[in-house]
Parts: structure tokens; sequence; C-alpha cells
């Protein structure tokens, strides 16, 4: 995690990803784009060679439905990119330990730690349902942002079995816990 992509997450309160993990992230979205734009390029290659083809009706599904999953999904991946806030009053060594004991109980392996960033990766078995999460924890004064998403290091996937969900919630209940 580079300086800059803590002072991006910091700013914007969304995760910044570099050019691999952005193609990784958004893999499904250009997957639903491939049949439409096959079609596209196909008759548009036949209107310049002045041998046009009408447009089927079959064709108008493969045209729209991949085209609205393509735009739904990049919405969904989009949206999975933004941090969960939470103010605390806790000191940087109270919050260590919490995410140390969330981190045990759930099974992460710190991959990067400086003063102002963690960031931590799941690897579960073949049958969890999940190639594994990226936890990414970034600290700023009073407040603490957590984002999990699926890791950026293995397959391309839209679903965690709940995982990221868990992840998230289960380290802001308990930072919000000890803040009382």
């Amino acid at each position: 995690m580079t300086v800059e992509k803590i002072k991006y997450g910091l700013k914007n309160g969304e995760l910044k990803l570099s050019f691999w993990e952005t193609v990784q992230h958004y893999g499904i979205v250009g997957f639903c784009f491939v049949i439409p734009i096959t079609l596209t390029v196909m008759h548009l290659k036949d209107y310049f060679e002045n041998s046009p083809k009408p447009i089927k009706s079959g064709e108008i599904c493969f045209l729209i439905i991949p085209t609205l999953l393509g735009i739904i999904f990049f919405y969904l991946q989009k949206s999975r990119l933004k941090f969960k806030e939470v103010n605390t009053n806790l000191n940087k060594i109270q919050l260590n330990k919490i995410i140390e004991k969330v981190a045990e109980e759930l099974e992460w392996d710190f991959h990067f730690s400086n003063p102002k960033a963690i960031v931590a990766k799941t690897h579960p078995g073949f049958l969890s349902g999940s190639w594994g999460e990226q936890i990414t924890i970034l600290f700023d004064n009073k407040k603490v942002l957590v984002n999990s998403i699926c890791d950026l290091d293995k397959k391309s996937s839209l679903v965690s079995m709940g995982r990221n969900g868990q992840n998230e919630h289960r380290l802001i209940e308990e930072i919000k816990k000890a803040s009382r």
C-alpha cells in the first residue's frame, strides 16, 4: 500500500486500486461487454463494407441483457470500494489490540502495516465459497476506515458468501464496543 493510496483513501473514503487491480476488480464488467461489443463491431464492419445486415430480434437480447448486467456489476463493484467509517476515542495501541483479536478470530494474515494503514488477507479453503478477502484499515485522527473486498491477487469474484461484510462488521463492532 503506497502513501498515495493511503492519502486517496483518507481523502475520498474509497479504496484506490492500481491499474491491474482495477482490471481484476472490474473483470466481470468487461466480460459482460464482450458479446455486445463483438456484435456491434460485426454490424459496423458490414455497414462500412456496404453490405449491412439487419439486426435480428435474438441479437437485441444479446446486446441489451449483457449491457444492463455490465452496468449493474460496475456500480456494484464501485460501491464495494467504499470504506466503512467508525469514529473512536481509542488510541493506536488499543486499536491494534482489537485488530489483532479480530484478525485471529477471522484468520487474517497481515501483509502490510504502518502507522496509517494495515492490509490483511484471508486464505479460506476451496469449499468455503470464497477465494479470499483483502481487508484494508486506515487510521485518521479519531476515525478508522475499514474495507473488505475479494482478494485482488486471486481470481475475480462477485461474491464472498458474506465474508467481506463479516470482516467489516466484526471489526467495527469491536471498535464501537471498546469505545463506549
